[in-house]
């Protein structure tokens, strides 16, 4: 099995565009999902799951965010499908940890 691994909290900074040409990137340096390729990411995942307050704190960041940088904070909606875009078959959410998740994704 080969995984590639990924820094936490990277993507947020970047641009839908700029996401996708990331992990279209990644996804030409792993194995497939039959030898055992995935991707390993831990983003926020934006969501009113963990309440109100948090919820309002993730959209004050995403604020913060489009203000300093071209990135944003994204719902799995999003994520999902910036992981299409980039020609990624299948993910799931593995682990939620406060607002950061544990996604695998597949090719």
């Amino acid at each position: 099995m080969v995984l590639l691994p990924m820094s936490q909290l990277v993507l947020h900074f970047w641009s839908d565009e700029d996401c996708v040409k990331i992990l279209a990137q990644c996804k030409k340096a792993i194995p497939s999902r039959e030898e055992g390729g995935k991707i390993i990411i831990i983003e926020i995942v934006v969501g009113p799951s963990l309440g109100p307050i948090m919820f309002e704190a993730q959209h004050l960041m995403d604020m913060l965010m489009m203000v300093n940088s071209k990135g944003r904070q994204r719902d799995e909606n999003e994520w999902s499908k910036l992981f299409t875009k980039a020609g990624f078959t299948d993910y799931k959410i593995v682990k939620k940890l406060g607002a950061r998740c544990v996604i695998e994704v597949y090719p």
